[in-house]
């Protein structure tokens, strides 16, 4: 079924693509992005914030498709639709490299194993995202000089997700170790829990964020909640216990800058 979904997801991007060259009623941008991304894995309980929360860069690449072309005049007729949304793919990277306990230090006797245990999580993303925008994005629109304009909006969306993740101790890879139980780590992880191969999982996304008008390119910023059908992107899931009962998720706050392709 993922299979299915992922080709789905390259026909419709495919589709769109092609289509909006065809056609002047629609137009582009493209955007770069860098943001910082606060993972929920479960390495601490939801209350121990430090563990639960560890924060990352983010790199991401964006192109948008407008439902209006870069020759609109009021004559052209619009829609409710083509004047407040835009549909955007985007593609990006994070490699959280130091996932640890640092909220496990009142842990008692466990302390020893949770300190020496670390985690690191390699995930590519990308998916498509439909952003409602407050403003009429004719009025706002780069094609009229928008330079000093402000536009919020609000955003869902499908995602794709490669999670590459991994466990340490003492910097030593559980891969290269003879397997479970794995006697290093604490009782609730030592069996069925661990799970280290690569992993595709799809996700959905919900967000606000707000665009500005400038010059030559508009630059937006952006906070964003994504919630994965899964609970071992981090590597981890321990079914039977009552503090880690939730899949991972991560929220992440990004600027970017955007080319609008025919703008003044």
């Amino acid at each position: 079924m993922k299979k299915y979904l992922l080709e789905l997801c390259v026909v419709l991007i495919f589709f769109f693509f092609t289509t909006s060259h065809a056609q002047t009623r629609f137009s582009h941008e493209v955007g770069v992005n860098i943001g910082i991304a606060s993972f929920q894995p479960d390495f601490g309980l939801s209350t121990e914030f430090e563990s639960a929360n560890q924060a990352n860069m983010i790199y991401g690449f964006a192109y948008y498709l407008k439902f209006f072309g870069s020759q609109y005049n009021w004559r052209s007729g619009s829609s409710f639709f083509s004047e407040h949304f835009k549909l955007k793919f985007e593609f990006s990277y994070t490699n959280n490299t130091n996932i640890n306990h640092d909220g496990a230090k009142d842990a008692g006797s466990v302390y020893d194993k949770l300190s020496r245990m670390t985690g690191q999580i390699k995930l590519y993303n990308g998916g498509l995202n439909l952003e409602y925008y407050i403003f009429e994005l004719e009025d706002y629109s780069s094609f009229y000089r928008s330079s000093g304009t402000i536009n919020p909006f609000v955003t869902l969306g499908l995602h794709y997700s490669y999670s590459q993740p991994d466990i340490f101790v003492d910097g030593v890879s559980l891969k290269k170790s003879q397997g479970e139980p794995y006697t290093d780590l604490i009782p609730k992880w030592q069996n069925g829990a661990v799970f280290l191969e690569p992993e595709n999982i799809f996700s959905a996304t919900g967000g606000v964020g707000v665009r500005f008008g400038l010059d030559k390119v508009d630059f937006s910023l952006e906070g964003r909640y994504q919630y994965y059908f899964s609970d071992v992107v981090d590597g981890l899931d321990a079914p039977n216990d009552p503090g880690n009962k939730g899949n991972d998720s991560m929220v992440f706050f990004n600027a970017g800058v955007i080319y609008v392709f025919g703008k003044y």
